[in-house]
């Protein structure tokens, strides 16, 4: 059986069990989400396994595991209905219907990014021997992918509406465990693995901090999660170009102009009156 067949099988595969976890009972999903994230796992070594050696076993499934468990987490924010699209009305089978279109697009899009995930790690683990010329488009893809996750983490992480003692330690976990494969990702090399952990500690400790702070800020969830999504955006953005010695003005402005658009749209957006 060929690599590809592999990725497209464990994609279906993990699709449709996480697809069946949103038909359990709410009190069994998170044990759930958490069992099909250990089964992407491995699968995902299955598949790779050939290549995998030292770290790699670690890095190269992070991402498979945290983009399986947050979409797992996210979809409990999908809609059960859909009353209202376009300016339409909708009755309540075919909002029903609509809602469960809705949901099968969504686990659709979940294989789509699984099975590119997959593509990127079996890219990663060949670039770490040899020069491959698809390395930096893998690395654009994993990049915007790992901004996913986080995204989907933040916002469940935001809509649990727990004390600022919970959520900064889970903003910082979740940014620590997402943040160092991203470093590491840039020279494939086990000599980086320090520098990647120093940069991912001091990352995750700012994330973690605004995110204590966002605990206090009446802000919605999702709102929350771009706001705190788009500081990892930046700082992953600017500590990579600084590990591959290439750190440009631009690139700068562009990150800074960012984080404050959307800190800025989200103090708008946010309801101080209760």
């Amino acid at each position: 059986m060929s690599k590809r067949t592999r990725f497209i099988l464990i994609s279906t595969m993990v699709a449709v069990c996480l697809w069946l976890t949103t038909t359990a009972p709410v009190d069994y999903r998170f044990g759930l989400y958490l069992a099909v994230s250990s089964l992407a796992y491995v699968l995902s070594v299955w598949a790779l396994f050939d290549d995998l050696k030292g770290i790699e076993w670690l890095t190269l499934m992070v991402l498979p595991v945290m983009f399986t468990l947050g979409c797992g987490l996210f979809a409990n924010f999908l809609p059960t209905v859909i009353p209202r699209m376009f300016g339409r009305t909708f009755q309540l089978e075919s909002s029903m219907l609509l809602a469960g279109l809705f949901k099968i697009i969504y686990f659709i899009l979940y294989a789509l990014a699984m099975y590119g995930i997959l593509l990127i790690e079996n890219i990663f683990s060949v670039a770490s021997i040899r020069t491959i010329q698809l390395f930096r488009a893998a690395r654009s893809v994993n990049f915007i992918l790992t901004l996913v996750a986080s995204l989907f983490f933040f916002t469940v992480t935001l809509s649990l509406k727990l004390p600022f003692w919970w959520v900064a330690p889970m903003v910082f976990v979740v940014s620590l465990i997402l943040s160092f494969p991203s470093f590491w990702s840039v020279d494939l090399k086990e000599d980086i693995l320090r520098v990647s952990g120093k940069y991912s500690l001091a990352v995750s400790w700012i994330i973690g901090t605004v995110g204590l702070v966002l605990s206090f800020w009446p802000v919605k969830p999702f709102m929350g999660g771009l706001m705190l999504t788009s500081i990892l955006y930046a700082m992953l953005g600017i500590l990579e170009q600084r590990l591959s010695k290439r750190v440009y003005m631009e690139s700068l402005l562009e990150y800074g102009v960012t984080v404050i658009i959307i800190f800025v749209i989200g103090f708008l957006t946010t309801s101080w009156v209760g």
